[in-house]
């Protein structure tokens, strides 16, 4: 089985991380750790003074910074004893998952929710919801659970 696992810096993400990490999968499953690098906007103010003022190289700061995102969720799933592997990939998150999905052949795409809603998620979407409607397999929406959740269940 292939498992795409998007993820990203948010609260969401680690849910989902978790999620996979816990789960018993079959024999030979891959687990693909994407970072989705999307439109570039200006960096803030640390990282744009680490490049020099330079877009191109903040740019690739992000990408680099990604990649070692990936990289530690890869090092942690291992431990948990599954077949992972890192990927960063160009492009707004929702489409570039779709994307990774449908070239590398995925069987399965979680995704984290932020849970956003009304005005908020009509201003920035929802990469869940875009994956999930344009999707070449299932998708697993995995939402962040409320802090009296995690200590009773």
């Amino acid at each position: 089985m292939k498992v795409l696992l998007a993820i990203d810096e948010e609260p969401c993400s680690e849910e989902a991380i978790n999620e996979v990490g816990a789960r018993p999968w079959e024999a030979g499953t891959t687990v693909r750790v994407l970072r989705a690098v999307g439109k570039f906007v200006p960096p803030a103010q640390g990282l744009w003074h680490d490049a020099g003022g330079d877009l191109e190289r903040a740019r690739q700061e992000i990408k680099d910074r990604s990649m070692e995102l990936a990289e530690r969720t890869c090092v942690w799933l291992r431990e948990q004893g599954l077949d992972a592997q890192a990927a960063v990939r160009d492009g707004e998150p929702g489409p570039a998952i779709v994307e990774e999905a449908k070239e590398w052949g995925a069987d399965l795409i979680v995704v984290g929710s932020r849970g956003h809603t009304g005005l908020r998620r009509m201003l920035t979407g929802s990469v869940s919801q875009y994956v999930v409607d344009h999707a070449p397999c299932p998708v697993e929406v995995v939402h962040v659970k409320q802090k009296d959740e995690r200590q009773n269940g």
